[in-house]
């Protein structure tokens, strides 16, 4: 695709690409992202993650690195993230993962290098902010779009933080969504989240006094939390219900062995974690669990890709409970975010550039 040498490397800001990124369109181009996977057309690498404890604030310095790449738009991604997290409690049950704004004014540092697979460029910089909000809303879009039901109409929402408004957005992408009820535990939050999304969905959007409430009659139900324990019941689960989740522990494993069919994100299926003394992490045990398969042979579902490429059903009959597992990100997201992002940064004129020759040596490493 960039078949010339570029001599410039453009720089978006996340407003600039909050601008040109559409959810029907993230939704689209992962569909094929994914598809290509599945049949040996792209490539990723694993997530990982090396922590560095921070005792004297409680928490541990993390950089994360994740890459893939996507020939059928000729590009090579590379995202990475310089981080400070804590995993604090809210009372006796409930953890929580929080990367705190450590840098100047309240901010934090991730980045997407985008290269050509061509000839080796450096084509863009992008903030990762607003890709990594699209990119996992459009996942979850996706498992919606491949295993809930056509005629879905009402979503149950868990969250309504960061992730929750482009779990919302992603739904409505791909499923004529009339009514979404949302909980989260603070009741100031999920009003201003449902006033707000109300507006931006031109839906209804309700706030809910309990996860249970929010669940209750719903056709989707999204967990969408930052929390590392359970916040639904597989009590509440209903005959064609169709489930999702951002991370795997949202769900309590009963969830998962009363679904009649279950499909993951990727098998890769957690970063390659190195912690320097793991002992300075936040629970041993309940890390311990994050590693343990609970009786279920999560290698054996099949992946996202699997089921956009139509190797494997997504969903057989209108009573099947269904559920899509978001367990880990892939590199390859953020390429075809990128490749994305970059076309219509171009035709639009967004952006600053960069000389390439700043990125480039005469010196072979």
């Amino acid at each position: 695709m960039y078949r010339e040498l570029n001599l410039m490397t453009l720089l978006l800001t996340n407003d600039e690409v909050e601008s040109l990124l559409s959810m029907p369109e993230m939704i689209n181009e992962l569909e094929q992202a994914y598809s290509d996977l599945a049949n040996n057309q792209a490539i990723n690498r694993n997530r990982s993650d090396t922590g560095i404890p921070r005792p004297d604030i409680d928490a541990n310095y993390v950089f994360k690195s994740m890459e893939g790449g996507y020939p059928r738009r000729g590009v090579y991604a590379l995202r990475i993230s310089s981080d400070i997290i804590q995993w604090p409690s809210q009372g006796a049950r409930q953890h929580r993962k929080e990367k705190l704004p450590a840098l100047p004014g309240n901010r934090w540092l991730g980045l997407v290098l985008l290269f050509s697979v061509e000839n080796g460029e450096l084509l863009a910089v992008l903030p990762d902010g607003i890709i990594q909000r699209f990119r996992v809303g459009a996942t979850n879009g996706l498992g919606i779009k491949m295993m809930s039901r056509q005629d879905s109409r009402r979503v149950g929402l868990i969250g309504s933080g960061f992730q929750a408004g482009t779990q919302a957005m992603a739904a409505c992408a791909v499923r004529p969504i009339e009514k979404i009820s949302v909980y989260s535990p603070t009741e100031a939050k999920r009003r201003a989240f449902a006033l707000e999304w109300s507006k931006r969905l031109g839906i209804p959007v309700t706030p809910a006094a309990s996860a249970e409430e929010a669940v209750a009659g719903a056709d989707i139900v999204m967990c969408a939390t930052n929390s590392m324990q359970p916040v639904i019941n597989a009590d509440w689960l209903e005959p064609g219900m169709h489930l999702s989740s951002l991370k795997r522990f949202e769900i309590p494993v009963e969830c998962y062995r009363r679904a009649d069919r279950v499909a993951v994100h990727t098998r890769l299926w957690e970063p390659d974690m190195q912690m320097m003394g793991e002992e300075n992490l936040p629970d041993d045990s309940l890390w311990a669990q994050r590693k343990a398969a609970n009786g279920i042979d999560w290698l054996d579902q099949p992946e996202i890709g699997q089921l956009t490429s139509g190797k494997e059903p997504g969903r057989t009959s209108d009573r099947e409970i269904t559920c899509f597992m978001n367990n880990v990100g892939l590199g390859l997201q953020f390429a075809a975010a990128g490749a994305l992002i970059l076309d219509k940064a171009r035709r639009a004129e967004l952006g600053r550039e960069l000389p390439l020759e700043w990125f480039t040596q005469t010196v072979v490493s």
